[in-house]
């Protein structure tokens, strides 16, 4: 029996790179932006890193449920949620890639002026988003991942058989 096509393909490294890429070209544009209006760099906390933090570990957690329940019983999982989860991974790869380009433009900018207090905290916060965006990003790496249909055994035992010829 042929097996079926997916319809939707894994993210590829090379999309991921893309991603960071426009997040780090437009990050950089951003910040040259407000130096020629003459306006400083946005003052970065805890808000530019914690959502992040709690959407990756959102993500974590979905892909370990989502895989478990796949391995389990995969009839158990509906098909349109199955389909939502694969695509909120796929979210999660590419916004996170985004956003690591984006944060580490920044954190690299304000590396600039280091030793003033304000430019310390957004190279700080900086790469805490940056490390938050690419953990979210791998999270949601893993739940792609996870909705991965394993191929049943019965299949494989099948087509070890060869056609049925009788």
């Amino acid at each position: 029996m042929a097996e079926p096509q997916p319809t939707q393909r894994p993210t590829t490294p090379g999309r991921v790179l893309a991603a960071v890429a426009a997040g780090a070209g437009a990050g950089w544009l951003y910040t040259q932006v407000l130096r020629v209006a003459g306006l400083s760099l946005p003052v970065l906390g805890a808000s530019a890193w914690l959502p992040m933090l709690l959407l990756a570990a959102a993500t974590g957690w979905l892909a370990w449920a989502t895989g478990r329940t796949v391995r389990r019983d995969r009839a158990a999982l509906d098909a349109r949620a199955a389909v939502a989860r694969l695509l909120f991974g796929k979210t999660a790869v590419l916004a996170g890639s985004v956003l690591v380009g984006g944060y580490l433009a920044l954190a690299l900018v304000a590396l600039g002026g280091w030793p003033a207090p304000l430019a310390q905290g957004r190279v700080l916060h900086g790469i805490l988003a940056t490390v938050t965006g690419a953990l979210w990003g791998m999270a949601g790496w893993f739940l792609e991942r996870s909705c991965r249909i394993p191929r049943d055994p019965t299949d494989e035992a099948e087509d070890s058989k060869g056609p049925d010829v009788s």
